[in-house]
């Protein structure tokens, strides 16, 4: 049987450059950190509070370590949450010295790692105290947590009534819970003049829990409840940090009137251009059939990039300051644009699906979202990996 590797040789030299050098396909996801700085800063401008950026699932996919290091160097961030022990690890590995905040339940079997790299672990259960205090004992550190309660989210946390129990359990076990916290369930639905609203309900409980904890004997320093809409929205809700993650993107729910910047943008170029006679199908499934002789603009990005099938018949791309529509399913590697109205359209022209554009042309987080039925986070979190990410930018 012939070896399946029949390169020639010097090929392994030519592959080494290959890998070194700049991107091939010219699908890419752009990231621009002055835009995060930027909306970090207006963030803390409004809330006049410490402002925690939350870099977790890489950053909502504009890059953990890339973001952080920039909002580092701007100062414009007091610290980062994130919700899995790797992460902060990964953090910690990219030299950001920060505190870095564990917000999520997979700490179990990370307890070493997580008290080693000085991350701060977040108690949302009361198992989460022999391995935590077991770890710290080992290690030889003086552990500080925060703890988590539960006033009407419904996920994590320990109970209102049991949190000063279990501040008091940590104590004894040498933990010092120096942070409280919860999570806001309708922040970005509620109305912020509604006195009756869940998020002013939750408000309410998170009170009664620190007077609880507090009487416990916990070194309470930190209060925090607020995501990125409770912080914007809810002045109440601001205490001594507030947590924000979609925001310091450029996307959620803002104040009117305040000034945030769309970070991300999803550009390909164009690949081919095909003339097509009318009648003609495109695609799987022949869905679409050209309705007249037209010109069509092949785009190498389709639903492995992080452009969702499900945006077919929906989705538009901008192409020298002019949105126009993408016909035909969308596929795994290729979109194809109807380009028969802008005839200026020329081979390697940038094609953008997601961001500014130029020519006034811009197609916004929640407009793409809502092509394919998606939230604005499962937007950014869901341009794949094998889309390489460019910064711009210089914060």
């Amino acid at each position: 049987m012939p070896a399946l590797d029949t390169a020639a040789p010097g090929s392994s030299d030519r592959r080494a450059q290959m890998h070194a050098s700049t991107m091939i396909r010219r699908t890419r996801v752009e990231v621009d950190l002055a835009a995060i700085v930027a909306n970090a800063r207006t963030v803390a401008a409004l809330v006049k509070t410490d402002v925690v950026a939350v870099v977790k699932a890489d950053g909502y996919g504009h890059g953990a370590a890339a973001v952080a290091q920039a909002l580092t160097k701007a100062r414009a961030a007091k610290g980062f949450a994130v919700s899995l022990v790797e992460e902060g690890i990964a953090l910690r590995d990219a030299g950001v010295t920060a505190p870095i905040l564990v917000m999520g339940p997979s700490q179990h079997g990370g307890e070493d790692e997580m008290v080693a790299a000085k991350l701060t672990p977040v108690i949302g259960a009361e198992e989460d105290l022999p391995p935590l205090a077991a770890a710290a004992r080992r290690l030889g550190e003086r552990l500080d947590a925060h703890l988590k309660v539960d006033t009407g989210m419904g996920r994590l946390g320990v109970s209102v009534e049991r949190a000063g129990e279990i501040a008091a359990q940590a104590g004894r076990d040498g933990i010092r819970v120096v942070g409280l916290m919860t999570h806001f369930a309708c922040a970005d639905t509620d109305d912020p003049e509604d006195l009756g609203s869940l998020t002013r309900a939750q408000l309410r409980r998170f009170a009664d829990a620190e007077r609880i904890v507090a009487a416990a004997g916990a070194p309470l320093k930190i209060r925090h409840a607020a995501n990125s809409s409770g912080a914007l929205l809810f002045p109440e809700a601001r205490f001594d940090l507030v947590r924000t993650g979609i925001a310091i993107y450029g996307n959620g729910r803002w104040p009117a009137g305040a000034e945030r910047i769309q970070a991300m943008r999803l550009v390909t170029e164009v690949a081919q251009l095909r003339d097509v006679p009318a009648g003609n199908s495109i695609g799987y499934g022949a869905t679409w059939r050209a309705p007249r002789p037209s010109r069509l603009a092949v785009l190498p990005v389709g639903y492995a990039d992080g452009l969702p099938r499900r945006a077919t018949g929906h989705a538009e791309v901008a192409i020298r300051g002019r949105r126009l529509p993408l016909v035909g399913v969308i596929s795994m590697d290729i979109a194809i644009a109807d380009v028969t109205d802008a005839p200026e359209v020329a081979l390697g022209d940038a094609a953008v699906l997601l961001g500014r554009a130029g020519g006034g042309a811009s197609i916004s987080t929640a407009e793409y979202g809502a092509w394919a039925g998606l939230s604005e986070y499962e937007v950014t979190c869901g341009m794949s990996k094998r889309v390489p990410r460019t910064y711009v930018g210089e914060p």
